[in-house]
């Protein structure tokens, strides 16, 4: 009996311990900003092997930085429209981050849990978004 009592409080423990670090709506959203940022940060460094390829020569710092200062403009201006159309739906024990469409309806984008954000279908979230 003392077994079964030591196993459901350990069960119970953990079960309070997802309810409590379970992540809200900004933690996906933030996962999902970060994602892009990242992904543009990689297309930025393709533009600056490309610049290096056709011109044999390293981009000037002014180019780096403009670059660099563009692609943290684009997410910054990403944030409302991201924000609008995305939806968290908690479970207590674990939640979803979803991206809500007029035309293709919701599309789980998200899954957290443990205080920590997955992220699925990041190919199909990169064609969504346009940063292939």
């Amino acid at each position: 009996m003392k077994k079964s009592w030591k196993i459901l409080i350990i069960v119970l423990a953990v079960l309070g311990v997802m309810a409590a670090t379970c992540p809200g709506r900004q933690r996906h959203i933030d996962a999902q900003l970060k994602f892009m940022s990242k992904a543009l940060n990689k297309q930025v460094k393709s533009l600056e092997k490309s610049y290096k390829a056709e011109f044999n020569q390293e981009m000037e710092d002014e180019g780096k930085r403009l670059l660099s200062q563009l692609s943290e403009s684009l997410i910054n201006q990403m944030r409302p429209g991201i924000e609008q159309v995305f939806v968290t739906r908690n479970f207590v024990l674990f939640s979803l981050g979803q991206l809500e469409n007029e035309t293709e309806g919701k599309m789980t984008v998200s899954v957290g849990f443990l205080g920590m954000v997955f992220l699925t279908n990041k190919k199909e979230f990169k064609t969504n978004v346009n940063l292939n």
